[in-house]
């Protein structure tokens, strides 16, 4: 499954990062017109939008994966216990 939605989204976190630096250098700089401040605002905010969804979706799937962890690491409940004998200084024979 993609998450390419808008005019050349990055399809990964990472490239999404990238592209929203990118974009910060060009509103920085002064010799950019209000157009293309406007479309570069657009831009960042859906890059922002579908970043917050990939981390959402992340947290998601750790969540779980921690949750199925955690099921397989603890001891079931109804199990009986064996008890180990009292040391009281007598000899079990």
């Amino acid at each position: 499954m993609s998450t390419r939605t808008v005019k050349n989204e990055p399809v990964s976190f990472e490239k999404a990062m990238q592209r929203l630096e990118s974009i910060v250098g060009e509103l920085d700089s002064p010799d950019t017109e209000l157009e293309k401040i406007i479309s570069l605002v657009e831009e960042g905010l859906s890059l922002i939008r579908s970043s917050r969804n990939m981390l959402k979706n992340a947290e998601e799937r750790i969540r779980i994966l921690e949750e199925s962890e955690n099921d397989a690491l603890s001891t079931p409940q109804d199990s009986p216990k064996t008890a180990l004998p009292q040391e009281d200084g007598f000899s079990l024979l």
